[in-house]
């Protein structure tokens, strides 16, 4: 008789995450999993799959959890504008605070490139975070709070891009001042 499959599969891909956003894909053994999940070998395929469908689950559950703590905070504001500040604000202070980076950001340049289901994922959520900001900037020019002239979809563009940019420099400058000037700088330049 087959033994019942017992493990909390929300722990274990956290667990997993963990490890992938440690060593990269490339760099993270089945073993490496195994260990950090403490769960064994078969129970992980016969669950979840092989490696690949694992940080696929990772990656996934990774991009809507940052995308539901972003929705959340912005159905907490009143303004769509306080809302737009309130992210870029509390995107600098991730990036200074953040040990380990962004999976996301790691995930592009180690695997999407070439693995078109890891891309897919990846443009999922970009395609979901870019219209939030873009309905978020377009409310705010719809209130007024923001210049009726600037087009929201290529501004929500620029800032997610930005977002990328300030995580580069801080890995190579490692200068948390200027990751919380250039904050203040795009909010300044977007509020003119």
């Amino acid at each position: 008789m087959a033994r019942s499959v017992e493990f909390n599969e929300c722990e274990i891909i956290e667990k997993a995450m963990n490890v992938f956003w440690e060593k990269g894909y490339h760099g993270t053994s089945m073993q490496d999993l195994v260990d950090a999940m403490q769960i064994n070998r078969s129970s992980l395929y016969n669950t979840i799959g092989d490696k690949h469908c694992l940080f696929i689950k990772c990656v996934t559950v990774y991009a809507e959890a940052g995308l539901k703590e972003t929705q959340e905070k912005v159905a907490k504001e009143k303004s769509a504008l306080q809302a737009l500040i309130n992210i870029i604000r509390d995107k600098a202070a991730w990036v200074v605070d953040s040990e380990k980076g962004c999976l996301g950001i790691k995930t592009v340049f180690e695997i999407a490139p070439e693995d078109i289901e890891v891309r897919n994922v990846l443009t999922k959520s970009s395609v979901l975070y870019r219209e939030l900001m873009t309905n978020l900037i377009q409310k705010a020019i719809d209130d007024g709070e923001l210049d009726g002239s600037e087009d929201a979809s290529l501004l929500a563009e620029y800032i997610m891009t930005t977002f990328t940019g300030w995580k580069q420099a801080f890995i190579l400058n490692q200068d948390p001042i200027i990751i919380k000037k250039m904050s203040e700088y795009l909010i300044k330049s977007i509020t003119r």
